[in-house]
């Protein structure tokens, strides 16, 4: 009894394999049928090519990574300056008034750095190397005001409390990528996602 199959549900490895067993000269159009999906599927870009570079959807958990580390590394730098010239002592034994200045150092150095990028590109310096955006959940360009003031902002204000606030800004934030949503905590807090884009 002949019965239709649908090769077209079929991957490429599946295909190959079907090709191979196929008896041609009882099936001619079926194997004809193999070999032309075979021929489309080739020429069809790669699954994974097309996904990293969709532009909108939200970046890959690596890709963040990325940008994050990149963005750690001026963080470094700014913080060893500010070690050089003011010394490391006054970690040890924080004031309110040292606390202060290290947050308007903060402030200083996030405007200097990344203030370009974050006005017209939605981007820090790591995110424009990794061509991803901050974005409203309706995939517009987030705001520096939304970037800075509901999305930087609580976080270095939360850091700034001993022990428990570094812990959440250290390692409860950024585990929050983890869920479905691939946000992390200050992504929910300013409502925004973190998307590839074209720039």
């Amino acid at each position: 009894m002949d019965f239709k199959v649908d090769f077209s549900s079929y991957s490429l490895d599946d295909l190959y394999s079907s090709a191979k067993l196929i008896d041609r000269e009882l099936y001619p159009e079926r194997a004809r049928e193999i070999d032309e999906l075979i021929r489309q599927k080739q020429t069809e870009p790669s699954l994974q090519s097309k996904h990293i570079k969709q532009v909108g959807e939200k970046a890959s958990r690596s890709v963040r990574l990325l940008a994050a580390l990149i963005d750690g590394f001026f963080a470094m730098i700014a913080i060893i300056v500010l070690i050089y010239f003011i010394g490391f002592d006054l970690f040890k034994n924080p004031t309110l008034m040292s606390l202060f200045g290290s947050f308007l150092y903060g402030l200083f150095f996030t405007v200097a750095l990344h203030g370009y990028f974050l006005h017209f590109y939605g981007q820090t310096i790591g995110k424009h190397f990794m061509s991803i955006r901050i974005e409203n959940l309706d995939g517009t360009k987030a705001s520096f005001a939304t970037i800075y003031f509901k999305r930087m902002l609580p976080m270095q204000l939360m850091g700034l409390i001993p022990a428990i606030g570094q812990l959440i800004v250290g390692f409860i934030n950024p585990m929050f990528i983890f869920g479905k949503e691939k946000r992390c905590l200050h992504d929910y807090i300013a409502k925004t996602k973190v998307s590839y884009t074209n720039r």
